[in-house]
């Protein structure tokens, strides 16, 4: 159970155990409500796997994509697809495996509080609407999974911390398959696990060489992973910037905005209300650090701002790690036995309302996008299996836009075998290549993305229409007025705003 006072030690598992249930079950809530899990690059990733599970089957992916298997640190839900696709279907698959996300970062969230602390105090609820984070919102699926998985495995390297035979044993497998599920899970680990055992070391009065030394070699089985990978690593057939941008204002606008998701006063708010209600708890007397973790969060917020915006061509890098670091920190602290149990109080009724709240918005705001989105991809219904199709997503040139429909072309590609010009390449990263060059620059992302009027170097939508090659016959522009007409082209299925356009016959080659 949640312990709201400042005593000893709860001895009752079978409680805490339903309370982790239970609020893990609640987690599921958002995702049960919606028709499509509306995040942002989810999409994407859908087409991916559909391509992934056709295997080349289908004469037509030939065409435009192949597929092959490799080694990569950013595999977990492509591995799970694999699984249950053919056993449930390719959507309720990724429904199930995607849905499932949030309660596990719950669950691992309050098993590291009891493991950390001996019970889970009030503190640690603070840290639980956090499982709906920006990058999970923003359709990071195999990162989201690693850092929920890397909780429980924080969790459980803490409660070994007196077997360290049995604890090397395990964490060989289970460092790999963190590894092999998203590098930075994997590395989110490792580095708590180093820093518990430091932590260990010192509280312990071992030295600083002999503790060095033990970290050392507790922490080496971890390596499987990255040696394993680089013995496997697959040459790449392009090359990708290492490392780019390093925007530090930005930087601060991630932590602020680490729950953001469609009402972002509220979503900013959120991050205040953590902040704040660590802030009450670190100034009250009788409150108590575990040492391991908060080594871990202060490292991490290090890492976090000096590390740079791309890394091995994959964006938004450092923004993936803000909800973490508040996270750690959260579960850090806890009350102790000299807590004031009339703040104690105070902090669980705030934190019991700040979670009903970010629950019942959250599952209000993934209900209402999910709906946007089955109602635009009704669309492509009526555009003829198996064609080319450019499909153009209208962005905002300056300001924070909510809505997640810069992928949705991907349910294209996996419902009907669409070409999909928002798929990604990057050889580091994923394992699909594309090979449609005759569409070029419209092949591959970021060529969905455009805007009404231009921005900076970035032409207009018309002149960006005006672009397409002309063996396409099919334009899906999204975030459109339906009304909008283009030369050459006649709409042909409209929704609320999006339009597939059919190119006139006079203008087919």
């Amino acid at each position: 159970m949640v312990d709201p006072r400042g005593g000893a030690r709860v001895r009752d598992p079978l409680g805490e155990i339903a309370l982790i249930v239970l609020l893990s079950a609640l987690a599921a809530l958002p995702a049960i409500s919606a028709p499509i899990l509306p995040f942002t690059d989810l999409g994407g990733h859908v087409g991916r796997y559909a391509v992934q599970l056709d295997a080349g089957r289908s004469e037509v992916l030939r065409i435009w994509y192949s597929f092959e298997w490799g080694l990569l640190p950013n595999l977990g839900v492509d591995l799970l697809v694999q699984l249950l696709a053919p056993v449930m279907g390719l959507e309720p698959a990724v429904h199930l495996i995607v849905g499932s996300i949030p309660p596990l970062t719950v669950s691992g969230m309050l098993l590291l509080a009891r493991a950390a602390h001996g019970r889970i105090g009030v503190q640690a609820l603070y840290a639980l609407p956090l499982a709906f984070s920006l990058p999970y919102l923003y359709g990071f699926v195999n990162f989201a999974l690693s850092i929920a998985l890397a909780f429980h495995a924080i969790a459980l390297w803490i409660a070994l911390e007196h077997k360290p035979v049995l604890r090397t044993l395990l964490f060989v497998p289970i460092g790999f398959l963190l590894w092999l599920c998203h590098l930075v899970g994997w590395a989110v680990f490792s580095l708590a696990a180093g820093m518990t055992a430091l932590a260990a070391g010192w509280r312990d009065r071992k030295g600083l060489v002999r503790t060095g030394w033990t970290t050392g070699l507790m922490t080496a089985p971890l390596l499987l992973g990255p040696i394993v990978g680089m013995l496997a690593q697959r040459p790449g057939k392009e090359a990708v910037a290492l490392l780019a941008n390093n925007d530090a204002p930005r930087k601060i606008v991630w932590l602020i905005m680490a729950m953001a998701d469609r009402w972002l006063v509220w979503d900013a708010a959120g991050a205040a209300i953590i902040a704040f209600a660590l802030y009450i708890c670190l100034r009250t007397r009788g409150f108590v650090v575990h040492a391991g973790l908060l080594a871990t969060a202060f490292a991490l917020l290090g890492l976090y701002l000096v590390m740079p915006d791309t890394i091995m061509g994959s964006r938004f890098a450092d923004m993936r790690l803000g909800w973490v670091i508040l996270a750690l920190f959260v579960l850090a602290v806890t009350q102790g036995p000299l807590f004031d149990p009339r703040v104690a109080r105070a902090l669980l009724i705030g934190a019991l309302l700040f979670c009903s709240a970010r629950l019942a918005t959250n599952t209000a705001s993934i209900a209402l996008a999910g709906r946007q989105f089955a109602e635009t991809l009704t669309a492509i219904d009526a555009v003829p299996r198996g064609v080319n199709l450019v499909s153009l997503y209208i962005d905002e040139c300056k300001g924070w836009n909510t809505d997640r429909r810069r992928h949705i072309m991907g349910y294209g590609l996996a419902r009907r075998h669409l070409f999909d010009n928002g798929q990604w390449q990057l050889p580091s990263g994923q394992l699909i290549s594309i090979h449609h060059r005759s569409l070029a620059p419209f092949d591959r992302d970021p060529s969905t993305i455009t805007f009404l009027e231009g921005c900076g170097e970035s032409p207009a939508l018309p002149e960006v229409v005006a672009a397409i090659p002309q063996r396409v016959r099919f334009l899906w522009v999204i975030r459109i007025d339906p009304g909008r007409q283009f030369p050459g082209w006649q709409p042909l299925r409209k929704t609320a705003d999006s339009v597939v356009y059919r190119r006139l016959p006079t203008q087919l080659n």
